[in-house]
């Protein structure tokens, strides 16, 4: 039998974070934002499906990525406030999640200052690598450091026969004879 348990109180005092100070691994963010663009929804393998929204406050603009139902309310102009978010890069592109505890509260329409010049999911090609959070499979701090999990240091396997250049096989010129 399933537990359905109550979603934590949202406490209005709490205080807003500004898209321009989001910052990869951060947690428990609220933000106030308008809806810019809804994408269209991708449909997942395990029946799941998650739209890339687009949102901005006075600050900066941000993708907002938005799991199954939630994501079919949204319309561009909403004025939204998001609690109990996190932010991570995804493909290089710092991305807004709502956590599982986490809600989307709509607060009205279309009447909101916004800046779209500064753009929070530009594609960063020096975007950390993604890493479990901390505790996650049994990965701790002293774990990481003992295990050597996080090194970048790492090169690229060159293939046997490609001149010592990486890259798969099928990319590499046929020799000639």
């Amino acid at each position: 039998m399933m537990n359905i348990t109550k979603p934590k109180p949202i406490n209005p005092d709490t205080p807003l974070t500004l898209i321009k100070d989001i910052q990869n691994n951060v947690n428990n963010i609220t933000v106030m934002c308008i809806v810019l663009e809804v994408n269209p929804a991708v449909q997942l393998k395990d029946n799941h499906e998650v739209r890339t929204v687009k949102v901005a406050d006075s600050s900066a603009c941000i993708n907002f990525s938005v799991w199954d139902e939630p994501g079919s309310f949204l319309y561009p102009g909403d004025i939204i406030r998001v609690h109990r978010a996190y932010a991570i890069y995804f493909r290089n592109c710092l991305t807004l999640y709502v956590g599982k505890n986490g809600e989307i509260e709509k607060i009205g329409d279309f009447i909101m200052t916004f800046n779209e010049s500064v753009n929070m999911s530009e594609v960063n090609l020096n975007a950390p690598p993604p890493q479990p959070p901390p505790g996650a499979n049994g990965n701790t701090i002293s774990n990481a450091r003992r295990t050597g999990v996080g090194k970048q240091n790492m090169k690229p396997n060159a293939f046997k026969g490609n001149n010592g250049k990486s890259g798969p096989r099928n990319q590499m010129r046929p020799e000639r004879k």
